[in-house]
């Protein structure tokens, strides 16, 4: 599907994407919730709820690397698309796509859609959005999971931040093991 795309149009698209789930989630809050409670959704969350965040960021870098090490390839390939877009980004330009991605997402699907269906349908949604996945039943049943976690940080610290927090810092550390080229590795060994 996106074989046919540069790396620069890939990229583009995924820009464009995200400016769309942000005017969404934009929308979307002040329609669910209104202004004040759209506002209040970014409260700060007081720093355990912060350091949950980060254990749990923790444990799905640590998964997804560990599944890349010890699985086959052919159980976790999205047809490099992560690998195309992240390969040609300078520090600063992933930190920032990261952070843009982050906010949108946990905005749209942890700040409006799961007050409206709960945890466990917000993570069905989720997983069935990102949809270059779901040929691959690991990657299904990781992106559920990790979506079900950020969903759990928002309810028990009642601010996106945490979820925020979470999501950033996992794909940014993600970003990075691909861009240090450690996935191509063990691909080019097999």
């Amino acid at each position: 599907m996106h074989h046919g795309l540069d790396d620069a149009t890939l990229r583009f698209n995924l820009w464009l994407t995200q400016v769309v789930v942000i005017g969404v989630a934009l929308i979307g809050s002040l329609f669910v919730h209104g202004w004040a409670d759209t506002l209040s959704l970014f409260r700060f969350p007081g720093i355990g709820s912060l350091m949950w965040a980060i254990g749990v960021a923790a444990v799905v870098v640590g998964s997804s690397i560990g599944m890349d090490r010890f699985l086959p390839p052919r159980w976790q390939d999205d047809g490099s698309i992560n690998e195309r877009i992240f390969s040609g980004l300078s520090i600063g330009g992933t930190f920032v796509l990261c952070c843009v991605i982050g906010i949108g997402e946990e905005w749209l699907f942890r700040g409006v859609v799961q007050p409206v269906i709960g945890n466990v349908w917000t993570s069905v949604l989720f997983t069935l959005v990102h949809v270059r996945y779901l040929s691959k039943p690991l990657l299904v049943g990781s992106v559920f999971i990790t979506s079900w976690l950020l969903g759990w940080l928002m309810e028990t610290s009642g601010s996106l931040l945490s979820s925020i927090l979470a999501h950033i810092v996992i794909d940014l550390l993600l970003a990075f093991y691909i861009q240090h080229g450690y996935s191509r590795e063990r691909r080019n060994l097999e």
